[in-house]
């Protein structure tokens, strides 16, 4: 990875294809379970490839997250689908070693060096158009990894260095580029800090190592990092004291409050991104995804013509498309200003293909499973999804292929062909998607194009 500031002009493309949530007793992200984190640390954390419904089977009903707390394994983020598209960077002004972001002005890389291998329909970073290529990490221990949970004894990335190491350099060594990696899934345990009427007023534990962390053990096995803020986990509702003894906030409140949505951004995302621009290490985080799966957390109608949201109320506190769109956008605008960065969305399925098209994303994710597959093929083209203007990148599709009736060569192939972005597969520790037994597909694919999928 080279100059990490970027950014990347819209490309025009027609082409096809994309799309994550976490559960826990077997749904895998969006799968079916409890809700996340109540089991304590002893949880499998799987992350199902399902819809975030109580039965995780439906098509287009999110399962519950059961992400408990992990073990030292921790367990799988979730069914999410995968995306993919051209590359497009920010809307900010130039920086240098980027290119820019609208057509019209000048490219920050018309004095670079040729591009050796430029993928045309990648995401550009540093002067290079690549298929951005790799596998959701999503954490060690769910909940911990960025601050830690003291309740339970487990440490945070900067408290088991040895461990994570292992991890990516695993993943490495069979083709992964880039790792996408969950910050904040939920607000609980010591990660963020909370007045008493539940606004964040800073990080917390030890989250700031952690993320200097991450960015160097990246840089040490060579890996780059998509890190993904939050989730729609977040959004279960408030408890205290809960038979996990943890304190859990809701996001919900805070998103649907334009002044504590205010808080939420300044006082936990630009802290996060300020943190990130000052490591030694700050070109290994290539892009940002402001949230997963939002749409599970969501109600009513559509701002642009999608499927309605409808989200289970009995377990989150939904929000509006508006609010939604509110966060992605200010988050946007905090994260691109202080790294020069791309923002996406992690969308969980191309279903909702247009919800994040007005957020001033720089390329777009979608995830894919079964459930989507069923309805919204993944090798439709993006032209008929409407989803021609941006980059496109399949943030999540099961690594095993679990009820997609597909191959993983072919898949990624199709993906690859029909101008997707770049592929991301679910993931390295979610054992409904066992990486273990599925790494060898990854790697064939990244011998196959070992130029195309290495920024």
């Amino acid at each position: 990875m080279r100059n990490w500031l970027l950014l990347v002009g819209v490309l025009q493309l027609s082409v096809a294809g994309f799309g994550c949530g976490d559960g826990l007793d077997g749904g895998g992200e969006g799968g079916a379970g409890g809700e996340a984190g109540d089991s304590g640390p002893t949880g499998s954390n799987s992350s199902g490839a399902g819809t975030p419904a109580s039965s995780g089977a439906g098509a287009g009903t999110p399962a519950s997250s059961g992400a408990g707390a992990g073990t030292s394994t921790g367990s799988g983020a979730g069914a999410g689908e995968p995306t993919g598209g051209p590359a497009s960077t920010g809307s900010g002004d130039p920086v240098a070693g980027s290119s820019t972001s609208s057509g019209g002005e000048p490219s920050e890389c018309a004095g670079a060096d040729e591009d050796e291998c430029p993928f045309e329909a990648g995401v550009e970073i540093a002067c290079r158009l690549r298929f951005m290529y790799g596998v959701n990490y999503a954490w060690r221990d769910f909940g911990a990894d960025f601050g830690g949970q003291s309740k339970w004894s487990q440490a945070g990335i900067s408290g088991k260095k040895s461990q994570v190491l292992a991890d990516l350099q695993d993943m490495r060594a069979n083709g992964v580029d880039v790792v996408r990696w969950w910050i904040y899934p939920r607000f609980y345990g010591d990660q963020i800090n909370f007045d008493g009427q539940g606004n964040p007023t800073g990080l917390g534990g030890t989250s700031t190592q952690d993320i200097l962390a991450a960015l160097e053990l990246a840089d040490q096995a060579q890996v780059n990092v998509m890190f993904t803020l939050f989730s729609f986990d977040g959004f279960y509702k408030t408890s205290h004291n809960p038979p996990n003894g943890l304190s859990v906030w809701s996001m919900g409140p805070l998103v649907a409050d334009a002044g504590r949505r205010a808080k939420l951004i300044e006082n936990v995302v630009r802290p996060i991104a300020r943190t990130v621009a000052s490591s030694p290490h700050r070109d290994r985080m290539l892009a940002w995804d402001v949230i997963n799966e939002p749409e599970w957390a969501m109600t009513g109608p559509s701002l642009y013509g999608d499927p309605a949201f409808e989200g289970d109320s009995s377990k989150f506190d939904l929000v509006t498309h508006q609010q939604m769109e509110a966060l992605a956008k200010e988050s946007a605008a905090v994260l691109r200003g202080e790294t020069a960065a791309p923002v996406s969305v992690g969308s969980a399925a191309i279903k909702w293909g247009q919800a994040w098209t007005r957020s001033d994303v720089d390329f777009y994710q979608v995830h894919m499973y079964g459930w989507v597959n069923d309805y919204f093929p993944y090798n439709k083209p993006l032209s008929e999804y409407g989803l021609t203007d941006k980059p496109v990148v399949m943030g999540e599709f099961p690594i095993n292929m679990a009820e997609m009736d597909v191959r993983y060569d072919k898949f990624v192939g199709d993906l690859y062909n029909m101008g997707y972005a770049g592929a991301l597969s679910w993931s390295i520790t979610d054992r409904n998607f066992p990486w273990s037994s599925n790494k060898t597909a990854v790697k064939a694919f990244a011998d196959q194009h070992p130029c195309e999928t290495r920024y």
